[in-house]
This record gives C-alpha cells, sequence and structure tokens, in this order.
C-alpha cells in the first residue's frame, strides 16, 4: 500500500487513521463502512482483486462479477485520493 494507514473499529464505526507522513497528507480521519473495512483488511493481506470477490461471496449475499466490479471501484477511488 502507498501510504500507511492504521484500520480501527471504534464504538461500531471503521476508522482509517493515517500515520507517519500520511498523517501530513490526510489530515482527518476516514470513515468506512463494514465492507470497505472488510475489503481493506484483506488488501492489506496483499490479496488479488479475484481473492478478494471469492471471499465477498463467501460472506456477503454477493455475485462474483458484482464482488469484483464493486472492488475494482472502492480499490479506484483509494487510489484516486492517494490512500492506496
Amino acid at each position: 500500500m502507498k501510504n500507511k494507514f492504521l484500520l480501527r473499529e471504534i464504538a461500531g464505526e471503521f476508522l482509517l487513521i493515517p500515520l507517519g507522513s500520511s498523517s501530513k497528507q490526510f489530515n482527518s480521519i476516514i470513515t468506512m463502512n463494514e465492507t470497505g473495512a472488510f475489503i481493506w483488511r484483506l488488501l492489506e493481506k496483499g490479496m488479488s482483486v479475484q481473492e478478494v470477490a471469492k471471499a465477498l461471496t463467501e460472506d456477503y449475499d454477493v455475485s462474483f462479477d458484482k464482488a469484483v466490479s464493486d472492488t475494482d471501484k472502492f480499490i479506484n477511488e483509494l487510489k484516486r485520493k492517494s490512500i492506496l
């Protein structure tokens, strides 16, 4: 991952906290929903889009194609915001 962030769950909220030099670029905490946090954790482990999509189909009621599409969108959004 490009920047360093720490994912924490606090009071049912998923927070992505910038660390080190990332905290200079991002002066706020980023919130995520449960699915975003699930994907983030898998990406941290180095899983591919297809591996993440497969995991999503096992934990959520979603087709593989939809999971791939949603994962791609999520990753592209993180890249656009320079988080990944």
